[in-house]
Order: structure tokens, then sequence, then C-alpha cells
């Protein structure tokens, strides 16, 4: 934040006081970051392109060049997102997931398995040096399936077109 816009993003940091950032998903995943020690944070949207792309790492190291931030310092929050009970891409996109690990994809030799971009949000950060307990995404509501809870969450694979987002938001207030 405070240089010029790209054409696209998926990504925000900032280490501005009293500025909330946003990200958007239905399904998708919200990334919420927060590095307490250099006072700077992040948002991102990652959807299953974007998690194999890396826009999770690509907002840690956006915050790393930036402001100065140690990974092993950054508190991360994986919003809800649709789950692996839910989530079926074509077996041609879902090798990806299994090639990143194979617990990220369920019935792998089906035409559509079953993929998990949660775990492999995780999988990404922890081996970018995130620390596994600073990477927030199993309490509370935080681990639903958005396509499960309609109760819930807007969810884009259950409602199609019409469907609304949910919000991952963060500001620095001191």
């Amino acid at each position: 934040m405070g240089k010029k816009e790209p054409e696209s993003y998926d990504g925000i940091v900032t280490n501005q006081r009293g500025v909330t950032i946003t990200a958007l998903g239905a399904d998708c995943i919200t990334i919420v970051f927060a590095d307490p020690v250099k006072k700077a944070c992040g948002v991102a949207h990652s959807g299953w392109k974007g998690t194999l792309l890396g826009v999770a790492m690509a907002t840690v190291n956006a915050m790393s060049a930036e402001y100065g931030c140690n990974p092993e310092d950054i508190v991360v929050v994986l919003g809800p997102s649709v789950g692996p009970c839910c989530f079926t891409l074509p077996r041609e996109q879902a090798i990806s997931f299994h090639d990143l690990h194979p617990s990220c994809v369920r019935q792998f030799d089906s035409l559509n398995p079953y993929v998990d971009i949660r775990k492999a949000t995780r999988i990404l950060l922890e081996r970018g040096g995130i620390l596994p307990q600073h990477i927030h995404d199993q309490k509370g509501d935080l681990d639903l399936c958005t396509s499960c809870h309609p109760d819930k969450f807007f969810s884009h694979v259950r409602d199609g077109l019409n469907f609304g987002t949910q919000i991952g938001f963060i500001s620095i207030r001191e």
C-alpha cells in the first residue's frame, strides 16, 4: 500500500496506522496476516489458483521486503473457505495439489478429486517459515466449509453465480 496499484492483485500489505485493508472471498480463503513486532499487516484472497501460485507466501514476502518482517513473527488467520468435503477439481488440476502433498487430495484416482485448499495453504506457509502455532485456522467457525453451512456463509460452489462474499480485514491501531 502506498505504491502504484498493479493491474491485478490478490494481496495487500501496509504498516500505516488507522487504515483498514480487506480481502473478499466466498469459497476462497481470506487470509489475514499480522506482525506484532514490526507493526505491519496484510490480507490476501486465495482460491485454488492463488493457492498454487503462492499468494499466501507472496504476501509474507512483501511484508518482509517492505517492512523488514521476519516470517517467524507473523501471525496468520485463515478465514472460512470451501472444504475438501465439497470442493473438487479436474484430475489434471488436482495433480498440483497432490504434488504439494498427497494429503491435500482425496480420491485422487477419480476424474474430479476432492481438494483441500486450506491444508495446502497451511503447508505452503509452514514451508515458508511461518510457525505452525502462528497459523490460526481451526478455532471457532474458521474451519467450517462455506458450502456446507448456508446459515453462516456465502458459497459460490453451493449457490452458483447468485452468491455473496465474506470479508477478512485488519488494521493497525497503535
